[in-house]
């Protein structure tokens, strides 16, 4: 039996304890029914952290618009908004990206690469539910940029 609660605009599964029981890992079946409703709890309740990391540091910047006096301590409050900003877009990002993985999950295509249709694989699904390319073609991406940007 599962319980729809909603959260902001997403509705979220409850996990029950016999679905705690459940490991990917030892399923022989690729992206059978249970492992994709695994990957939709993990991926709603990582966008559901996500949201609420993204209204605390809204907040957070918010509060702390005041200038300081002192022209030492101005700067130091500057930088520590742009690393909260820098923060900020990478959470921005993180949550696109689940987002899309949720797509993926409806649209039948999550756990397989989007640029090759290959199985992403279940331990990388494990490590980044979000992941939209098998580790080939990641490697070869992350290698093209390591060459673009030295």
């Amino acid at each position: 039996m599962r319980t729809v609660i909603k959260i902001s605009e997403y509705a979220m599964t409850v996990i029950y304890p016999k679905a705690l029981a459940y490991n990917p890992l030892n399923d022989s079946n690729y992206m059978s029914q249970n492992m994709k409703q695994y990957f939709q709890n993990k991926l709603y309740n990582e966008l559901e952290i996500l949201l609420e990391e993204e209204r605390t540091l809204s907040l957070s910047l918010r509060e702390n618009t005041k200038r300081e006096a002192d022209f030492v301590d101005q700067s130091s409050m500057e930088e520590i908004r742009f690393k909260c900003h820098a923060y900020q877009e990478h959470e921005i990002h993180l949550r696109h990206d689940v987002e899309s993985a949720l797509q993926r999950l409806a649209d039948g295509t999550y756990g397989y690469c989007v640029e090759t249709g290959k199985p992403i694989g279940v331990q990388r699904l494990i490590a980044a539910p979000y992941a939209m390319y098998c580790l080939d073609v990641q490697t070869a991406k992350e290698g093209h940029k390591q060459r673009r940007w030295g």
